[in-house]
C-alpha cells in the first residue's frame, strides 16, 4: 500500500476516535437518575499475564512504525471499546425501564402524586430517545428496542395527560379556597362578592378543561359540581349587594336635592340589605346632620369608621359634626385623620384651618388655608380656590386683635343673607360648595351600577352655622 493510502487509514482511524470520544460526552451528560453505572475495570487484563516481549533491535526498518501513530491506534481502541460498553449498558437500562416503568407509572396516578408523575415523564422521554438511537448492530438488542418504542410512547402521551389534569385539579383547589377565604364573616361589599365570583368561574373553567380520560376525572367531575352551587349562592349574594348599592345611590341622589328624611330611608334599606357598606352610614350621618342631629350623625359616622378605618370623608365629616357642637379640638383631630389617609384633601385643609382659627392659632390656620388654595387651584375647583384666598386675604389685611371694642360692636350688628355675623371669618364671603356636591361631582345613579357613592353637604363647611366662640 502506498503512503497515500496509509494516511487515508490513519485518517479514518482518528475521525471514528472522534466519533467514539462524542459519543462518551453524551452519554456522561444523561440524568443522574437514569445514568447507567460506570463499567468497573477488571483488577488484572489479559494483557497485565502476558510475558514482557523484549523488541529485537535487528528487526526490519519497514516493519516498524511510528511511535505517534501506535499510541493513536491503541488510544482508539479502548475509546472505542469503552464507548461500546457504555452505549451497550445505557441500552440495556433502557430496554428494561421500558418493561418496568408501567408499574411505577400506575403507582404515581394512584397517589395522584405530581411530583412523581413529573419524574416518570423525564424518565419516559430520555429511555425513548436512547431506543430511538439503538444501533442495528450485533448484541445491541435492535428489535426488541423497535418492540419497545410504541408503548413507550403510548406511556409519555398518558402520563403528560395525567400530569396537565392532575395540575389544572390543584389550581381549581387552590382558586377555590381563595374564594371561599374572601367570603368568610359576610356581609361583604359588592366587590368582594365580584372578586369570589370570579375566582369561582376560574375554577370551574379548570375543571371543565380535564379530560375524562385522565386519573383526575372523577373527582374534577365531584368538585365541579360542588363549585357550580357555590358560584349559585355567590351570584344571589352578589345580587343582594347590589340592591344595597343602588339603595345607596339613591341616597346620595336625594342628599343632592336636599331631601334628608327620603335619604335616610334609603340608607336603612341599604344597610339593611348589606350592613358592611359604609357609604351608606356617611351618607346616613350627613342627612342626620344637615337635620340639626349632629350626634346621630357622629354615630353613623363612627360606625363607618368601624369598617373601614381609612375612609378620608368619615373623619372630615365627623370634624364637621364636632365643630357644629362646639368642640373644635376633636374637631381638629378628626381633621388631621382625614389629611393623614387622603393628603390632597382640599376641603380637610380648608376646614382645619377654621379650626385652627377657632382656637386662635392664626399661624397654623394661614398654612391650612394656603394648602387650601394651593390644592384647589391644582385640582380645578376655581370656586373653592376663590372662596380659599378670599380668606387669606382677609387674614392679611386685618386681624381680630386690632378691632376696637366699638368697631366690633360694629361688625356684630352686621348679618349676612344666612343670619352670621360678617365680622366671622368663615362668614366673610359666600356659601361654597362641597368638593363633591353639585350635578358633576354627584351623578345620577347609573341602574345595576356597582359604583358606590359617598355624597358630601350641599351646603358647604358646617362651621358657618353657629357664631365662633
Amino acid at each position: 500500500m502506498d503512503q497515500q493510502g496509509k494516511d487515508f487509514e490513519i485518517e479514518l482511524e482518528l475521525q471514528q476516535l472522534r466519533q467514539a470520544m462524542e459519543m462518551d460526552l453524551k452519554l456522561a451528560q444523561l440524568p443522574e437518575a437514569i445514568a447507567p453505572p460506570p463499567a468497573v475495570e477488571s483488577a488484572h487484563t489479559e494483557a497485565d499475564e502476558r510475558p514482557q516481549v523484549v523488541p529485537n533491535p535487528a528487526a526490519s526498518p519497514s516493519s516498524r512504525k511510528p511511535k505517534a501513530f501506535i499510541a493513536a491506534i491503541a488510544l482508539l481502541g479502548l475509546a472505542l471499546a469503552g464507548s461500546a460498553i457504555a452505549a451497550f449498558k445505557v441500552q440495556q437500562w433502557a430496554l428494561t425501564t421500558s418493561t418496568t416503568i408501567g408499574t411505577d407509572i400506575e403507582t404515581a396516578q394512584k397517589t395522584v402524586d405530581i411530583d412523581l408523575l413529573k419524574q416518570h415523564r423525564q424518565t419516559l422521554q430520555t429511555a425513548t430517545a436512547i431506543l430511538e438511537k439503538t444501533p442495528n448492530l450485533p448484541g445491541f438488542n435492535y428489535q426488541q428496542a423497535q418492540a419497545n418504542l410504541p408503548q413507550m410512547r403510548s406511556l409519555q402521551t398518558t402520563v403528560q395527560l395525567d400530569l396537565t389534569a392532575t395540575e389544572r385539579l390543584k389550581l381549581a383547589e387552590t382558586l377555590a379556597m381563595e374564594a371561599a377565604v374572601l367570603v368568610q364573616n359576610p356581609p361583604h361589599p359588592v366587590q368582594t362578592w365580584a372578586k369570589a365570583r370570579e375566582k369561582w368561574q376560574q375554577a370551574i373553567g379548570q375543571l371543565e378543561s380535564i379530560s375524562p380520560d385522565t386519573i383526575v376525572s372523577s373527582t374534577a367531575e365531584q368538585k365541579l359540581s360542588s363549585y357550580r352551587t357555590n358560584l349559585a349562592n355567590i351570584n344571589n349574594r352578589m345580587a343582594t349587594a347590589q340592591k344595597s348599592v343602588d339603595f345607596n345611590n339613591r341616597g346620595a341622589a336625594e342628599i343632592s336635592k336636599r331631601d334628608y328624611q327620603r335619604a335616610i330611608q334609603y340608607y336603612k334599606q341599604a344597610i339593611a340589605l348589606n350592613a358592611s357598606q359604609p357609604e351608606a352610614y356617611i351618607g346616613q350621618g350627613i342627612a342626620y346632620s344637615e337635620l340639626g342631629n349632629n350626634l346621630q350623625a357622629i354615630q353613623q359616622y363612627d360606625k363607618a369608621i368601624q369598617l373601614n378605618s381609612n375612609l378620608a370623608e368619615a373623619y372630615y365629616n365627623r370634624g364637621l359634626s364636632h365643630y357644629e357642637l362646639g368642640n373644635e379640638e376633636k374637631a381638629l383631630e378628626d381633621y388631621n385623620l382625614a389629611i393623614q389617609n387622603q393628603p390632597n384633601y382640599a376641603q380637610a385643609y380648608l376646614e382645619r384651618g377654621g379650626a385652627h382659627y377657632a382656637l386662635q392659632n392664626s399661624s397654623a390656620a394661614m398654612a391650612d388655608f394656603q394648602q387650601a388654595a394651593q390644592l384647589f387651584s391644582q385640582q380645578g375647583d376655581t370656586q373653592n380656590h376663590q372662596l380659599a384666598q378670599k380668606i387669606i386675604d382677609y387674614l392679611q389685611a386685618t386681624t381680630a386683635s386690632n378691632l376696637d371694642e366699638s368697631e366690633q360692636e360694629d361688625y356684630q350688628e352686621c348679618w349676612d343673607a344666612w343670619g352670621n355675623p360678617c365680622n366671622e371669618i368663615h362668614y366673610y364671603v359666600p356659601p361654597r360648595r362641597s368638593r363633591n356636591s353639585g350635578a358633576v361631582n354627584v351623578p345620577t345613579p347609573q341602574r345595576n351600577s356597582t359604583s358606590i357613592r359617598t355624597p358630601s353637604r350641599t351646603g358647604g363647611g358646617r362651621s358657618r352655622s353657629r357664631r365662633r366662640r
